[in-house]
């Protein structure tokens, strides 16, 4: 099957291996990104499912990438598709004015110099997608994390084949719902989880829940959202607020690895508190999901 390829040029500075390799995975997530190419499937509104591979054929300073999708799209799929891909990866974000901020604290120079040409993407793309993984994260390591996801993902998932390559999608509420509280537990999260997982996806199913109309949302208002579930705490919905929707001034403080990064820094490795890190965090203004990110990502190389 012959590939249907566009360009796809984000502002500069990007590193697209940097972008892929600080989240890259061995097992599908369901993004898996292998000896420089980048690949998923994605569902478009319509419900279409596509095969997409990216690859960079730019550098960091004039970056440009190269995004097959081997099937036939319209030019409002593939305009749907590029937003999606923009929404993963933050190609338009112009990140000048972050490292200009960065520049000024001897501290995120430092990590500017770590991770220059990052930019904070997001964990899916779908807000259901950011739910479920955020509450698969709760309490729990982020390899274990990614294991769980793997496997629901590897269970549940939509896929499409081409030339023999497998491209899964990440499992639609109907899969849940479809799914036993079982068949989603041994997937490995706990009873709990998986009950919340489940409730999540009925009330999509159902209609009694939108998880599309967060976008629209203050973040006030997706955290009065997301807390009136039963196992969605402020730490989840914080997660989702910053890793899912890509919010600015929001921090998830209560995530330990936040705050054990942001202790190495600012405190000499002693382990500050939640409050302790949303003070720092408020001089951080505008910036800071790209600064959160910027120190989530120290955990991960």
């Amino acid at each position: 099957m012959p590939a249907r390829i566009f360009q796809i040029q984000p502002k500069a500075p990007f590193d697209f291996d940097l972008n892929c390799r600080v989240f890259g995975f061995d097992k599908p997530m369901p993004e898996i990104y292998e000896e420089g190419v980048w690949k998923r499937a994605i569902r478009l509104s319509s419900g279409k499912l596509v095969p997409v591979e990216l690859r960079s054929v730019g550098n960091v300073e004039e970056p440009r990438i190269e995004a097959n999708h081997f099937v036939m799209l319209s030019e409002e799929e593939k305009g749907e598709l590029s937003e999606k891909l923009d929404e993963i990866f933050s190609f338009s974000q112009n990140i000048d004015s972050l490292y200009e901020f960065m520049d000024k604290d001897a501290v995120l120079r430092e990590v500017k110099q770590m991770f220059y040409g990052l930019k904070a993407g997001s964990i899916g793309t779908t807000v259901f997608e950011h739910i479920v993984k955020s509450i698969i994260q709760q309490q729990i390591s982020i390899r274990v994390a990614f294991s769980i996801t793997n496997k629901m993902v590897t269970k549940f998932g939509g896929q499409t084949t081409v030339e023999d390559r497998v491209f899964l999608d990440f499992p639609t509420p109907q899969s849940f719902v479809d799914a036993s509280l079982e068949d989603v537990r041994q997937c490995g999260v706990n009873w709990k989880k998986a009950e919340y997982i489940k409730t999540v996806a009925e009330k999509t199913v159902n209609s009694e829940f939108d998880p599309e109309a967060l976008r629209q949302l203050s973040n006030e208002q997706v955290l009065e959202t997301l807390t009136a579930f039963r196992g969605i705490g402020t730490w989840t919905a914080e997660m989702v607020l910053a890793a899912g929707l890509k919010r600015n001034a929001t921090v998830p403080a209560g995530d330990l690895g936040v705050r054990r990064t942001v202790s190495r820094f600012y405190s000499e490795d002693k382990l500050l508190s939640e409050k302790e890190v949303r003070k720092i965090a408020e001089n951080w203004k505008e910036y800071t999901k790209d600064i959160v990110y910027y120190i989530s990502c120290i955990e991960r190389t």
